[in-house]
């Protein structure tokens, strides 16, 4: 296998980010950004609380000003991000804000890593069912209005309204919010919740403008925000274009006004045209969200270009193999125990992607950031033996539960990454525990549904698709809507129903590793190591640009991404 050429640069702090003062002054800037002698970069500091983040790269290169940077999509039917669109928020970011966002200089969305961005800072009630939010001053919608405490209320009682918005559901939490003043809120909150902080840093949930509430969300129109760039023109179908915001509000942290960029392009094609745009230089990056998940468009970019610079893109859903624990024979432990012991994860991410670089081993259920670290996951899987040992101990349970000879098995998949994984698995299966596995992929996603509702299969190879774990009971807890295992345990059940409850950040990530440790001793489901991840490419004059593990990350409004046109010709 070949190394995957990941571009890695030196950590720094450089990207943080510094709302400006209360009267913030038009400027224009210089063909270069600059640095006050008395401040010098330094490495991201972690202390205890956030010792265990990942630190994402960094450019050290001095900011240039000037240039438009190009990047695709594969299509748009909104611009109100509260309507949960698959690429909304990238087309909106550029134009809009957040109350809150997660800081880009980590890959984890997690509680330490919640930052301003419209609030300068907020403070948590006792009791932790109030918190207030103050505003950074002297902002307007690029339409001149001032920005207000308004557009804050409307906006929080938008994005929670399930007759207004599809994201409502991820604010349970939420009761009102009340205005203070002209740059002050409190949210009242039915109780202290963790998940309502995190869900508000999400991309989707921006800041609206009060004054427009009655614009189409289709409509250009609507795309007023406050944010680093307006969108000049929007063909649907063609490309939308945005030209930099002269009075934007945040300066970097050395005061140089933001953003770089004098524009941006945004061009809707699909995902073959994207490539081929890339390899030809017609693009500077394929997208902020989308990139290869596979080894053939990961080979025909990197051939057709060379000079592509790649980064990882994790995301946190996986597609473990759900075992319907509600007949025989995957109803006894030991049979599933056996079946963890002879699966290999890279091969199933081989099978699966066509390289293991493109997944997670030594993976639980919950995404490793997250979950346990791998150490414990390959302890509690029997993964830390040889393979021989491993074998020969699933066929002694097997045994033991009697089915020694093995049995008949339907494994229901969609097309493509999930049912070559699972022809891998079935295989496994086959070899080492006569288990006959009949990977039932081709009848449509309607069709398996039906059988998975008629409680009409063994096992089910599908997404596991969370934003935050307190999620994971609609999937592992007693009842879920979508418990394709048919499993229940009183005690994981007590911990997701009061995950969203704990605020202490140390707490919680105990709480979480205990619940991928019981799902990893009980195995409702088996952990393959299919968390797709997209490595993303770009050109080398593209600087400061980095993921995290969400799709809808600040990355996209590219507040502080430049061009160096000194590389662009070469």
């Amino acid at each position: 296998m070949k190394a995957l050429p990941v571009f890695i640069v030196v950590v720094m702090a450089f990207a943080s980010l510094a709302g400006c003062g209360p009267n913030p002054q038009t400027t224009t800037p210089t063909s270069q950004a600059t640095i006050p002698p008395e401040l010098t970069s330094a490495p991201v500091v972690q202390n205890s609380s956030t010792a265990y983040l990942t630190p994402n790269p960094v450019e050290t290169q001095m900011p240039i000003y000037g240039g438009t940077i190009s990047h695709a999509i594969s299509g748009i039917r909104s611009l109100d991000a509260h309507q949960l669109v698959g690429y909304g928020p990238t087309v909106t970011l550029p134009v809009f804000n957040q109350l809150v966002m997660y800081d880009q200089n980590y890959k984890e969305t997690v509680p330490e890593t919640i930052i301003g961005d419209l609030a300068e800072k907020w403070e948590t009630s006792a009791d932790g069912k109030d918190i207030t939010f103050y505003l950074h001053q002297g902002i307007k919608w690029h339409d001149g209005v001032p920005f207000t405490a308004d557009d804050v209320v409307y906006s929080l009682d938008k994005m929670t309204d399930p007759n207004r918005s599809v994201i409502s559901s991820w604010f349970p939490a939420y009761q009102s919010t009340e205005k203070v003043d002209e740059n002050t809120v409190i949210v009242h909150l039915k109780y202290a919740s963790a998940g309502f902080m995190l869900a508000l840093a999400q991309g989707e949930s921006q800041i609206q403008a009060y004054h427009l509430a009655s614009t189409d969300g289709q409509s250009a129109a609507f795309a007023i925000g406050t944010g680093p760039f307006t969108l000049t023109e929007y063909l649907p179908g063609i490309h939308l274009k945005y030209k930099r915001n002269p009075e934007y509000w945040k300066k970097d942290k050395y005061g140089n006004q933001l953003p770089y960029l004098d524009g941006i392009v945004i061009y809707i094609m699909s995902n073959v045209a994207m490539g081929d745009a890339l390899v030809s230089r017609q693009l500077d990056l394929k997208g902020t969200v989308t990139g290869s998940a596979g080894l053939d468009t990961y080979n025909a970019m990197k051939n057709g270009a060379p000079e592509l610079l790649w980064q990882r893109r994790d995301r946190y859903n996986g597609y473990p193999i759900y075992l319907n624990t509600s007949k025989p024979p995957l109803d006894d432990i030991r049979v599933r125990r056996a079946l963890g012991l002879v699966l290999i994860e890279k091969d199933l991410i081989i099978g699966g992607c066509g390289d293991v670089m493109f997944g997670l081993t030594d993976a639980g259920i919950l995404h490793p950031a997250w979950g346990l670290p791998k150490e414990e996951v390959v302890k509690l899987m029997g993964w830390d033996r040889p393979y021989e040992e491993r074998v020969a101990e699933a066929q002694k349970l097997m045994a033991e539960a009697g089915y020694a000879d093995g049995f008949k098995l339907t494994i229901l998949s969609s097309t493509g990454t999930t049912s070559n994984a699972g022809l891998v698995f079935a295989e496994q299966l086959r070899q080492n525990l006569k288990i006959m596995a009949d990977v039932v992929s081709n009848i449509g996603t309607i069709e398996m549904f039906k059988r998975v509702t008629e409680n009409n299969y063994n096992a089910l190879l599908w997404d596991f698709s969370i934003n935050d774990p307190s999620q994971a009971g609609t999937f592992f807890g007693t009842g879920g809507s979508s418990n394709y295992s048919h499993y229940s345990n009183p005690k994981l059940d007590e911990i997701l129903n009061n995950l969203d409850h704990v605020l202490d950040p140390q707490q919680r990530r105990e709480d979480i590793q205990s619940v991928d440790r019981i799902l990893l001793t009980d195995l409702p489901a088996l952990p393959t190591g299919l968390f797709p991840a997209n490595i993303m490419p770009y050109y080398p004059w593209v600087k400061n640009i980095r993921w995290n593990y969400i799709s809808y990350s600040n990355i996209n409004r590219m507040e502080d991404i430049w061009i160096d046109p000194s590389l662009k010709g070469k």
